[in-house]
């Protein structure tokens, strides 16, 4: 499993948006796929 998957699968139960954005700035996660998690977790 990568790192997009692990996003997708535990944002927002056990990651929250600072730990998405930390993966962001450690390069581990590109903003749009942050993005996009967070407006389709958000937006049911």
């Amino acid at each position: 499993m990568n790192v997009y998957e692990l996003a997708k699968k535990y944002y927002p139960r056990m990651w929250d948006l600072e730990r998405l954005q930390t993966l962001v700035s450690a390069g581990k996660l590109s903003q749009e796929d942050c993005d996009a998690i967070v407006k389709e977790k958000d937006n049911g």
